[in-house]
């Protein structure tokens, strides 16, 4: 992770990744102002609502993280994450705020995968396909389930001393 750091904190190569983390934020805004989310498939309110938190978190998360560098002057690795999320009352607002952020990322991710697919099935309409695609949608929210709480039990000190 040490040698990563080189890297993406080289100034080019951090510009880049924040006009990235802009861009996102604004496209996906820009594309629900667009097409809306009322009386939409639950896939689309769900890729939708997960979005929006993504952009919340993405906003504050990096803005954080930027000041925890800049002024604070502080090491932004793991320890800085994993230090709100074991002190009390901070934990009360971290825990969940990491916790929803995981989910977010997986819960979009599967309502893009099921988008995709059940574009796939409107050209060739099999039911087996449709029930294939939905498992498939239930395997990646599983996984991210698995993820998001290997995560976060890391992040709470339970596999190792914080």
């Amino acid at each position: 992770m040490n040698i990563l750091r080189y890297v993406y904190r080289f100034w080019p190569v951090e510009l880049l990744l924040l006009l990235c983390v802009g861009f996102q934020v604004v496209s996906g805004l820009g594309l629900v102002m667009k097409k809306g989310f009322v009386r939409q498939p639950w896939y689309v309110v769900a890729q939708v609502l997960s979005g929006l938190y993504l952009s919340f978190f993405l906003i504050y998360h990096v803005q954080a993280v930027l000041r925890g560098r800049f002024q604070w002057k502080m090491n932004t690795g793991f320890y800085f994450a994993a230090g709100v999320a074991n002190h009390y009352p901070e934990k009360l607002f971290f825990i969940p705020y990491y916790t929803l952020s995981l989910v977010a990322v997986f819960t979009h991710i599967a309502a893009v995968h099921y988008l995709k697919r059940m574009e796939q099935w409107q050209l060739k309409p099999e039911d087996h396909l449709k029930r294939r695609y939905k498992n498939e949608t239930i395997g990646i929210c599983i996984a991210g389930g698995l993820v998001t709480f290997l995560i976060m039990i890391s992040l709470c000190g339970v596999l190792y001393a914080i």
